[in-house]
């Protein structure tokens, strides 16, 4: 099935996790007024990327970030004919928007013209909402987040203040590294969630897809079968936020 969408809701970041959590080769094709920029993912790495006026590479990732009028599509199976990216995303990311800060150059979506009330919810928002709903149905779960595999935040909600997201997020990723090799080394098929248990309450990782997950903070006295009900329920949202389907 070929993912498509509008760049006024779905940033860059996103299309490719997206992308990253498809298959073994996807291309990402940004259809803008200014002209076509197509990204190569390979494993999960993004190995190419080229613009309209001859940028390549992280030159190329840079220029494509700032895109927000047009669309996009997942084309998967496109190969590359060169690759010209070594470093992995994440790294090529942080680099690419800290260029452009310096650069001056808007990393983030202009506003709109029209009233609050009329926008399109960007997929974070979605995320964010979702969380929101959760926590305030459940006492099952009392935090949550949803954070790439390489470590990067899409949202999160804790109810302490004083609760650092990235690390949170850091811990979900090796968390996630440690049991998916634990699965292939038992012959257990892929991951699906980690439940971790502490003096004061559990830390639940599930996966919503391959490059995205799902961690929830439990309290000691918890329901652990009505706590694990409500983490498939909103991973299948989830699931459906980040494919563009809600």
């Amino acid at each position: 099935m070929t993912l498509q969408g509008s760049l006024q809701e779905v940033d860059l970041p996103h299309i490719v996790d997206l992308a990253r959590g498809m298959g073994d080769a996807v291309a990402v094709v940004l259809d803008t007024p200014q002209g076509l920029w197509t990204l190569y993912v390979e494993d999960g790495r993004v190995v190419h990327a080229e613009g309209p006026h001859g940028e390549r590479g992280e030159d190329a990732v840079a220029t494509a970030l700032v895109r927000r009028e047009g669309t996009f599509h997942l084309e998967p199976g496109r190969l590359p004919a060169t690759r010209t990216i070594q470093r992995p995303w994440n790294a090529v990311l942080l680099d690419a928007l800290r260029r452009l800060d310096e650069a001056g150059a808007p990393s983030q979506p202009e506003s709109y013209e029209e009233e609050p009330m009329t926008k399109p919810k960007k997929m974070r928002e979605r995320i964010a909402d979702a969380l929101e709903d959760l926590l305030n149905e459940s006492s099952d779960i009392i935090g949550a987040a949803v954070v790439g595999v390489d470590g990067l935040i899409y949202s999160a909600n804790f109810p302490r203040r004083d609760t650092d997201d990235n690390l949170v997020a850091a811990v979900a990723a090796a968390v996630y590294g440690l049991s998916q090799r634990s699965m292939k080394q038992t012959q257990r098929g892929t991951f699906v969630q980690t439940l971790i248990q502490g003096s004061d309450g559990y830390m639940l990782v599930r996966s919503i897809t391959p490059q995205v997950l799902f961690v929830g903070l439990l309290p000691a006295e918890v329901n652990l079968g009505m706590a694990f009900a409500e983490a498939r329920t909103i991973t299948a949202r989830l699931a459906e936020i980040l494919q563009g389907l809600r």
